[in-house]
């Protein structure tokens, strides 16, 4: 049977739409009304509402379910990222876990440890807290591969590269990637056995090379340590055609040859999405020049941390690096004595010709 959903911003007493300070100020006032370590001898001089018999605005509810109440409640809406998730898929979705654009939110569970989140906000409820916390809830002590006792310590993170081909840059996939890892398979903790574990990675369209998605703690379980991360780095796969720069634009190199360079040409390019552009190229090619497509490179991926990737979670991506062609001059390998005495002829002619174009231009601007 399924539990009515619990209003945490009624639990506060704050709308929807209040900010974080004002829902850390509305738990403080109820907190400091609430907290059992308070003395009760001279709550009614700063709770007006003792006066009237209750505490709170969930008076005639019992104080132990009132102060469990609104440290559930800040341990959400004070924290941004369970806040988002909780404003969009409600209690059910925080609980059970959801996709999101950026990788998978597992499901939360709350600590049950009131007077953690009470410290949060108040830095400390005594003087003399962290000795009566170190004398009443002391720290686990494991068995340690250095001295044989101790508090474990967390192994050492394991980073992989994993290689995207373009065409995976372009469009975005998901990779499942597979992990061998040691494994505790008995109760006793006294047998480990290697099994592979699957990891999923959803590669935003527009990753670029150095992007790190981290797997907390999922590396080897020792019974001894806590499990390191697995980190895994993109990196880009070397392309027959195109060539990753300045992050999103994409570099395409073409062979042209003398003529080509001097009268144009038109020439097709196959993108990395199945389309094809038609480049025409009507000025003359000089060394360095470049033919620049506006927004036919890489998608912009955005990187958005996870509450804006929640809010943005269906927003079409139309930001795009440009297509950028440079040429390669073709020159010939070898010329006979009648190609280069052709060659001296046609440029002596071409350079009088142009001599030409230029003195007609000097006139027209003089006769202007």
């Amino acid at each position: 049977m399924n539990r009515p959903e619990l209003d945490y911003y009624a639990v506060l007493d704050m709308p929807r739409n209040a900010s974080k300070e004002q829902i850390t100020l509305a738990y403080r006032r109820m907190a400091v009304r609430l907290c059992p370590h308070r003395d009760k001898k001279y709550e009614m001089d700063f709770v007006p509402l003792a006066q009237e018999g209750k505490l709170t605005h969930l008076s005639p509810m019992s104080e132990t379910k009132q102060w469990a109440y609104i440290n559930m409640a800040f341990d959400v809406l004070g924290h941004d990222l369970y806040r988002a998730i909780y404003d969009r898929f409600g209690e059910a979705g925080l609980f059970e876990g959801v996709m999101l654009p950026n990788g998978y939110f597992p499901p939360y569970q709350y600590h049950g440890d009131h007077m953690k989140v009470y410290e949060q906000v108040f830095a400390s409820y005594s003087p003399f807290a962290n000795v009566i916390d170190a004398i009443t809830n002391p720290p686990s002590l494991y068995a340690t591969r250095e001295h044989g006792i101790g508090v474990r310590h967390k192994d050492a993170n394991t980073e992989r590269i994993i290689h995207l081909s373009l065409e995976e840059v372009r469009t975005g996939c998901v990779k499942l990637m597979h992990v061998w890892r040691q494994e505790i398979v008995d109760k006793k903790e006294s047998r480990l056995e290697k099994r592979k574990h699957t990891l999923k990675l959803i590669i935003q369209p527009g990753t670029t090379a150095g992007t790190r998605f981290c797997f907390k703690e999922e590396g080897d379980r020792y019974p001894t340590t806590i499990p390191g991360d697995i980190i895994f780095i993109v990196a880009d796969k070397p392309h027959p055609t195109f060539e990753r720069r300045n992050m999103h634009d994409l570099v395409y190199r073409y062979d042209i040859n003398l003529a080509q360079a001097y009268t144009g040409f038109t020439f097709f390019v196959d993108t990395l999405d199945k389309r094809q552009l038609k480049i025409v190229i009507s000025d003359v090619v000089t060394p360095g020049y470049q033919k620049i497509m506006p927004l036919e490179g890489l998608p912009k991926c955005r990187n958005l941390d996870a509450v804006k990737a929640i809010k943005q979670a269906n927003k079409r991506i139309e930001e795009f690096g440009d297509l950028i062609i440079e040429f390669n001059y073709i020159f010939p390998k070898y010329l006979t004595p009648e190609m280069k005495a052709l060659t001296r002829d046609f440029y002596k002619e071409f350079r009088r010709m142009e001599q030409q174009l230029e003195d007609e231009e000097k006139l027209h601007m003089e006769d202007k």
